[in-house]
C-alpha cells in the first residue's frame, strides 16, 4: 500500500518487466492479468518478476472446459434441454473464474466474450447452456493463438449463428426479392473487426480533407452476406456434441454469387468453404484490426482511456509479433500487461483507469480470500438483478453490444467534459450501487450456498486492525489504496470489541470493497 494514491512510481533505465514489483504493484498487475490476486500469486511476482510469470501463464494449456465440465456433471439430460434452466452454465463459468490455474487464458477469453458476445439466451439449439459454455471454451481455445483463427471459429459458431440470426441464412432469390440476411456480416466488420471508420495505428481516427473515413458501405455488407449463407448446425440435436462441432455448409442454399466487399472479390461459383475462408482473411488483414480489438482488450484488462502511444505499441505488436507473424494475441496480450504504462502508471492522473467491472468485483473476493466450493457444485445465480446483486452476468447479455459499449460516455458528467469514456458506468446507477452493496454484504458474511471462505490469515490478523485493513486493502486494491482510508477503516474495525474476530473481518472487507479505490482499479 502506498503513502499516498497519487504517488507516480519512480521510473529508471532498467525495463519496467525486469523490475522486482513489489507487493502492491504485484497485485496491480495481478488484478489486470487474472480475475483477482491471491497471496500465493502475489508472492510468485514478487518473487519472479511481471515477465516470468506472465509468460510462465502464458506456456499453460488450457483447463478442463466448461463443456467436460457441465458433461461430468450429468447435465445433458432432458432437464436441462430448453432455455428455461441455465443455471449450471453459472456455475462452471464462475468455477474457472475463481479456481482455474490457467488465469491469463481464462481473463483474456471472458474478455473477447465482451467483445464477440453471445448470450445464452438467444441460442436457439438444444441445451443452450453447452452452447454458450462451448463457445466461451472455443474463446480461450483461441485467446492466446491467432487473431485469424479465432475470427473463422467465431464464424461457423453455432452460438454466433444464433446470436446473430444467419443459422440457416438462405442465399438470394431474384425471383422472389429475397436477399440474404446481412446481421453477421455487419457486425463481424463492426464489432469483432475493424469498427465503424477507419483508425491510425495509434487508434485515432483517420482524417481525410477535416472529416472520418468510414470503413465499409452498405454494398459491403450486402457483398459479404452471402459468404454467410448456407451455414447451420452440424448434426442432428440427439446430444450436446453438434455444439462443438463448427457449423455445416449447405451448399444448395449458399450463395454461389460474385461477393464484392472491402475492395476484395470472391469470385462466382466459389466453394462456400473457400468464401469464408477468404472473407475472413480479408477482414483480418484491414490495417483497423491491431487498433481496434488492441484498444478494447487494453480497456477490458488495464485502463479505459489508454494513451495513443500505449495503443499504438499494442498495434505494433499485433502488426508483427517480432518474428514477422500477425495477429499474434499471446504476443498482444504480453504487450498489453507488460507496457510500461500499465506497469508503472500515474494513479492521480485523470485519465487513468477503470471502473471494476461487477464480475470481476465478486472473483476479486472469492479469490483473494480462497473461497472454494464445498461440495464441487459451485453454485451461483444468475447475478444480472441490479437491485440485488450484481447487475452483470456471465454470458448473459441481451445484445450483441454487450453489457456495456466501449466507447461510453456518461452524459452531463466530468467524464464527458474531459472527453473521457468510462463504459462500466453504462451498468452503473442509483439501483445498481445500492444492489452490489446488498450482494456484496450477503456473500463477504455468509458466502453463497456452497461457495465459502474460511477467512483464517484474516481471523488471525482480526486483533490488530490496522494489520487486517493492510492485508485486506492489498488483496483487494493493491498499491492504489490511500493510508487515509485505510486508517478510516482500521477505526471503523476496532470498534467492534476483540471477542467478534470474524465481525472485525467481515467488516474490513466489506468497507474495502465498497470504497472508490476498490471500484475504480487503477
Amino acid at each position: 500500500m502506498s503513502a499516498t494514491p497519487s504517488a507516480a512510481a519512480p521510473q529508471s533505465a532498467t525495463p519496467s518487466s525486469l523490475r522486482r514489483p513489489t507487493p502492491g504493484q504485484a497485485s496491480r498487475f495481478l488484478a489486470q492479468a487474472t480475475f483477482g490476486p491471491t497471496p500465493a500469486d502475489i508472492d510468485a511476482v514478487v518473487r519472479d518478476g511481471y515477465a516470468a510469470w506472465l509468460d510462465a501463464q502464458l506456456a499453460l494449456a488450457p483447463s478442463q472446459t466448461h463443456f467436460d465440465w457441465l458433461l461430468q456433471q450429468g447435465k445433458n439430460t432432458e432437464e436441462f434441454k430448453g432455455n428455461g434452466i441455465n443455471a449450471p452454465l453459472e456455475s462452471t463459468l464462475w468455477r474457472k473464474f475463481i479456481s482455474a490455474p490457467d488465469q491469463v487464458r481464462t481473463r483474456v477469453a471472458f474478455s473477447l466474450s465482451e467483445i464477440f458476445v453471445v448470450g445464452v439466451s438467444s441460442i436457439t439449439a438444444s441445451w443452450p447452456l453447452f452452447g454458450a459454455a462451448g463457445f466461451m471454451d472455443l474463446l480461450a481455445e483461441h485467446a492466446l493463438g491467432r487473431y485469424e483463427e479465432l475470427l473463422a471459429a467465431v464464424s461457423q459458431n453455432l452460438s454466433m449463428g444464433c446470436m446473430l440470426t444467419y443459422r440457416g441464412n438462405r442465399k438470394e432469390d431474384p425471383k422472389t426479392g429475397r436477399h440474404p440476411d446481412e446481421n453477421y456480416a455487419r457486425e463481424i466488420m463492426q464489432l469483432f473487426s475493424i469498427g465503424l471508420l477507419e483508425l491510425e495505428p495509434d487508434g485515432s481516427v483517420r482524417m481525410i480533407n477535416g472529416a472520418p473515413v468510414e470503413t465499409y458501405s452498405n454494398a459491403d455488407v450486402q457483398g459479404l452476406a452471402k459468404v454467410f449463407t448456407g451455414w447451420d448446425i452440424n448434426g442432428p440435436e440427439t446430444d450436446v456434441e453438434f455444439h462443438r462441432r463448427p457449423m455445416a455448409l449447405n451448399n444448395a442454399l449458399h450463395s454461389m454469387a460474385e461477393k464484392r466487399f472491402l475492395g476484395a472479390v470472391i469470385p462466382p461459383g466459389t466453394d462456400g468453404h473457400l468464401s469464408l475462408k477468404r472473407a475472413v482473411e480479408v477482414i483480418s488483414a484491414h490495417p483497423n484490426v491491431g487498433p481496434f480489438i488492441g484498444t478494447q482488450l487494453i480497456q477490458r484488462l488495464v485502463t479505459s482511456n489508454p494513451s495513443r502511444a500505449y495503443v499504438g505499441r499494442v498495434s505494433a505488436v499485433f502488426d508483427d509479433d517480432g518474428a514477422g507473424a500477425r495477429g499474434n494475441l499471446k504476443a498482444v496480450v504480453r504487450a498489453i500487461l507488460l507496457d510500461p504504462e500499465a506497469r508503472h502508471p500515474d494513479p492521480a492522473a485523470p485519465d487513468w483507469g477503470k471502473v471494476r467491472e461487477p464480475i470481476l468485483r465478486f472473483s476479486g473476493w472469492a479469490r483473494a480470500f480462497e473461497a472454494r466450493s464445498t461440495n464441487g457444485a459451485w453454485a451461483m445465480p444468475d447475478t444480472t438483478d441490479n437491485t440485488i446483486r450484481l447487475a452483470q452476468s456471465p454470458m448473459r447479455s441481451a445484445s450483441v453490444f454487450n453489457f456495456f459499449r466501449p466507447r461510453y460516455v456518461p452524459p452531463v458528467t466530468e467524464l464527458a467534459r474531459r472527453r473521457l469514456v468510462a463504459p462500466e458506468l453504462q451498468i452503473t446507477d442509483e439501483t445498481s450501487v445500492a444492489g452490489y452493496l446488498n450482494f456484496l454484504a450477503i456473500y463477504v458474511d455468509r458466502g453463497w450456498e456452497d461457495l465459502q471462505t474460511p477467512y483464517t490469515a484474516e481471523i488471525a490478523l482480526a486483533s490488530d486492525p490496522a494489520a487486517l485493513v493492510a492485508r485486506v486493502a492489498l488483496l483487494l486494491a493493491g498499491d492504489a489504496f490511500s493510508d487515509q482510508t485505510a486508517a478510516a477503516i482500521a477505526q471503523a474495525v476496532s470498534s467492534i470489541p476483540p471477542e467478534r474476530p470474524r465481525d472485525r473481518v467481515r467488516a474490513a472487507i466489506t468497507l474495502v470493497a465498497a470504497s472508490p479505490e476498490y471500484l475504480v482499479q487503477k
